[in-house]
């Protein structure tokens, strides 16, 4: 016979912790007295080669167990058909599916509880830190604040200190009020009397007796 049997198809993929429940049908519906049997190759999906297993099952529902849990395993399933003369044909081979084992409880406690316990460490350290920074909320307000400006002025006075005092010995002094003394009697020693005020001397003197 040279009939060439298609490949089976893969309906769905069960994991569990330690083993895959996989269900398949197949390429053709038998006929009475027909047996089929299905050739399952499957291996670990690592980066390191590992040796494929074999599984013959005669059922369209079958498990492959002995995996180990959280584990990436891949899987090709083929199908034999021995007829009722005696001969056995050999179908394609699926194309490869990977699935992941699923993890135990026992193991996911082991996870959870670290993480519980990290998770309580840093709830603890930031309660801690709040405290202080509560504590110390004066000193971190008294350096939070900016630094002092000084004026303008005084910067340029402190940039060129002498030349505040130029300019104020540059600036014109203010004139002192001069006082005007208005006296009688002589004048002062080696000054001549005008004319004028002879003329009145001799008028308020009068006629010589």
């Amino acid at each position: 016979m040279g009939a060439t049997l298609g490949p089976p198809r893969v309906n769905s993929v069960s994991a569990s912790p330690g083993s895959l429940l996989i269900s398949a049908s197949p390429p053709f519906p038998p006929e009475p007295g027909d047996i089929l049997q299905y050739l399952v190759s499957y291996w670990e999906n690592s980066t390191s080669a590992t040796e494929k297993q074999k599984l013959s099952e005669s059922k369209t529902l079958f498990q492959i167990g002995n995996l180990k849990e959280s584990t990436l395993y891949c899987f090709r399933v083929q199908v034999q058909l021995r007829i009722y003369s005696g001969h056995l044909l050999e179908g394609q081979p699926s194309a490869p599916e990977c699935h992941r084992t699923a993890l135990s409880e026992a193991t996911r406690a082991g996870y959870i509880i670290p993480l519980f316990v990290l998770a309580l460490v840093v709830a603890n350290l930031v309660a801690a830190a709040l405290l202080i920074l509560w504590k110390n909320r004066e000193k971190i307000k008294y350096w939070a604040q900016p630094p002092l400006e000084i004026p303008s002025h005084f910067k340029e006075f402190l940039r060129d200190p002498g030349s505040a005092g130029l300019e104020e010995l540059c600036s014109p002094a203010e004139e002192e009020p001069q006082a005007l003394v208005l006296g009688e009697g002589p004048g002062q020693e080696g000054e001549d009397p005008s004319p004028n005020t002879s003329r009145d001397r001799a008028a308020t003197a009068g006629p010589p007796q």
